[in-house]
């Protein structure tokens, strides 16, 4: 086996190579983290379903409300560093750029924690302006999270560019979802639920994981710094990853507005009562699939970084193929348990809950679409379609911030389904045709 270049040897790399030396070889990196988000839904659920059967429905969906708005913000606190990360750090281990490598590490570091602290103080300001009483204290608790879920998000996206994949789905599906439940379960049998003592146990969960994940994070830098030159000091491009940055940022929130974005509109206009309540766990339900896309497409994003280097169009086609095989199947089971289990799944939260089936079903259809082609804007990310891309992006954005305000005040849960619905559908399909589009025009390059 022939290498252009060395890298520290890991379980993923290690399976990672063999996968992608034999076209015949299988897989089994993206099969333990698919393993890892199976239990982290199921810890997941348990956690939404203890709270929503411990909680007033008032208070249960200000919780929904709260975490789906932090959600939102830390995908804006991030800064775009993790996301870039992913790209420029198995470019920088590949030519051996050990200075800019430790540079970017702190780089990242520093900037999500800054950045994400100035959006915590004026969101604040915003969330004082528009709103009060209890749903006022609920985000003014958890915005002073706010930099630890950003820091955690981005120290996850380091660990899968240094390819720790496998190490980085157990702590953010696994270890934290643990430690929020058992929180959630010492505070509910000790002094009762609400809503902030419920948002302090979700925060909580993530400041666990954010100090693990980036103690990870510095150990693997030193590791590698260490295994190369550890007297070559860190260097930096600051403009340059502050302008890459800005533009991955755009990208995640962007794209973390299409599965967020449902429940933050929700919240924030005037609703009946309870029915944000309901769309929770109806988009908790239907959007169970990302968590494939999410993990499998995180896994392969450096692979691709490398194909985009190195020109190796061929093998890109090979990995599409594969990771298309994996979703068709991962699709069709959960689309089927969605449809034949829906009700019973619902009713786990509570019997009044159920009443949101239909919406959980069309949600779920849209998810599975999105899924299938999830890859397709990052691979317009790496490739520098970037402006196609983004004006995709918002104008489906927009396209959903009216069609959810609208539905949703007409016909409540199921409007807001069918706005999600149609508008990821969209969205998704005309990533894919660019994208498909690009990558023929790059082979035809590269064979002239």
């Amino acid at each position: 086996m022939s290498h252009a270049h060395e890298t520290l040897p890991t379980p993923d790399n290690i399976i990672s190579d063999i996968a992608t030396d034999d076209t015949n070889a299988f897989d089994f990196a993206p099969v333990w983290l698919i393993i890892c988000n199976v239990v982290g839904v199921g810890i997941g659920y348990a956690i939404t379903i203890v709270l929503a059967r411990n909680l007033p429905q008032a208070d249960f969906e200000q919780y929904i409300g709260a975490i789906a708005t932090l959600g939102l913000l830390s995908s804006l606190g991030e800064a775009g560093f993790g996301k870039f990360g992913l790209k420029a750090i198995p470019q920088y281990v590949a030519s051996d750029r050990i200075d800019r490598l430790s540079g970017y590490v702190r780089f990242a570091i520093a900037g999500t924690l800054l950045t994400s602290l100035v959006l915590a103080l004026a969101a604040t300001s915003v969330e004082h302006s528009i709103r009060s009483g209890l749903s006022e204290r609920v985000m003014d608790l958890g915005l002073v999270f706010l930099p630890a879920m950003a820091l955690f998000g981005v120290a996850i996206d380091l660990m899968l560019a240094f390819r720790y994949a496998s190490l980085a789905t157990t702590i953010a599906r696994i270890a934290v979802p643990i430690v929020t439940l058992a929180a959630i379960g010492w505070v509910a049998s000790h002094d009762g639920m609400s809503a902030r003592s419920a948002v302090v146990c979700f925060a909580g969960g993530s400041l666990v994981g954010m100090v693990a994940s980036t103690a990870c994070v510095a150990w693997i830098s030193f590791r590698h710094t260490r295994s190369k030159n550890p007297r070559v000091p860190p260097t930096t491009n600051v403009k340059s990853w502050i302008l890459e940055g800005v533009t991955y940022m755009a990208f995640g929130f962007s794209v973390a507005w299409f599965f967020r974005a449902t429940l933050v509109i929700a919240h924030h206009v005037e609703h009946i009562e309870g029915q944000v309540a309901l769309l929770g766990p109806a988009m908790e339900t239907g959007c169970l699939i990302l968590l494939l896309s999410k993990s499998t497409d995180k896994y392969f994003q450096p692979t691709m970084s490398e194909i985009l280097t190195t020109n190796d169009y061929a093998k890109g086609v090979v990995m599409k193929r594969r990771r298309h095989r994996l979703l068709a199947i991962g699709i069709a089971i959960f689309m089927t348990t969605v449809v034949v289990m829906g009700k019973p799944i619902l009713g786990l939260y509570g019997q009044e809950y159920r009443s949101a089936y239909a919406a959980t079903c069309v949600i779920a259809a849209g998810s599975s679409v999105w899924t299938y082609f999830s890859i397709a804007p990052i691979f317009l990310l790496f490739a520098k379609e970037r402006r196609r891309l983004l004006i995709n992006l918002l104008g489906h954005a927009v396209v959903m911030g009216g069609l959810t305000i609208v539905l949703f005040r007409t016909y409540g849960v199921l409007g807001a389904a069918i706005a999600y619905c149609v508008t990821v559908t969209s969205l998704s399909l005309i990533n894919a045709k660019m994208a498909n589009r690009r990558l023929d025009q790059m082979q035809s390059v590269n064979h002239v």
